[in-house]
């Protein structure tokens, strides 16, 4: 373990400037912040490039094992280093890690267009959460943006990510044999859909335009969740439904 006391320190200002999307793209790295992302990726056995720890929590220095490259620091440090007004005691950076395209496991996720990066991590997590693997992303925002990081809770370091056009991702849905299946307010009740539950790619468009013409021309099926009152949900609240739905309650094997 190493002390960083200047703010001006390189590791410090480096670790700083992943706040912003051409360093993370530069450098192959993002940040993550507080014990629970911290503890999470590590357990899962992520690639830590090195680890921040507030000089006064002993426990959390103490719980970091192995030959990661750790630097105890103060809280001017801390506070440049993360993005949140009153960060935690403790911050990684880690590499940004990229995946071979294989046959997935489980049913997989199409993002198209989500442009809210609070919206994209809350979708992680609940991917994450619901055993979902393969996530592909469409002209999304920054999956590595610190609040969608934030937002995943953590589900980032159990999913993986494929950002890709969108015609690379109908190419290799068709040749998997998946069935495509787009989220619309002017589809199906989903409830009585008839398709079955496994090997579905669910296709969830932009916050405001919706999935965009090039999936729906290409989609074997669109599904609307049934409401009252209101005229739409949040994207990230319409994802959870159907995920679960799709992996748990649709009535067909």
């Amino acid at each position: 373990m190493k002390n960083i006391t200047s703010v001006d320190n390189k590791i410090v200002l480096k670790a700083a400037s992943l706040k912003e999307k051409k360093y993370r793209e530069k450098f192959s790295l993002y940040l993550i912040e507080g014990k629970r992302a911290v503890f999470d990726a590590l357990n899962q056995g992520v690639d830590v490039d090195c680890v921040f720890i507030r000089d006064d929590d002993t426990d959390a220095i103490s719980a970091i094992k192995g030959e990661i490259p750790i630097y105890c620091v103060n809280d001017r440090i801390m506070n440049k280093i993360c993005g949140t007004v009153n960060p935690q005691s403790i911050a990684a950076v880690l590499k940004i890690k990229t995946y071979e395209l294989s046959k997935p496991n489980s049913n997989i996720v199409i993002l198209d267009g989500i442009s809210d990066p609070g919206n994209l991590g809350t979708i992680i997590r609940t991917a994450a959460a619901c055993g979902l693997k393969e996530i592909f992303l469409c002209s999304c925002t920054d999956p590595y943006n610190p609040k969608c990081v934030r937002a995943s809770m953590g589900g980032i370091n159990f999913v993986k990510l494929f950002q890709e056009s969108a015609s690379n991702i109908i190419k290799y849905v068709k040749m998997l044999n998946y069935k495509i299946v787009c989220a619309d307010m002017g589809g199906t009740n989903f409830f009585n859909c008839e398709i079955r539950k496994n090997n579905i790619a669910l296709v969830i468009g932009n916050e405001a335009r919706g999935v965009s013409e090039t999936f729906f021309s290409e989609s074997d099926l669109s599904v609307s969740i049934p409401m009252e009152n209101i005229e739409s949900l949040n994207a990230a609240v319409s994802a959870s439904i159907l995920m679960y739905f799709f992996k748990y309650c649709s009535n067909k094997e």
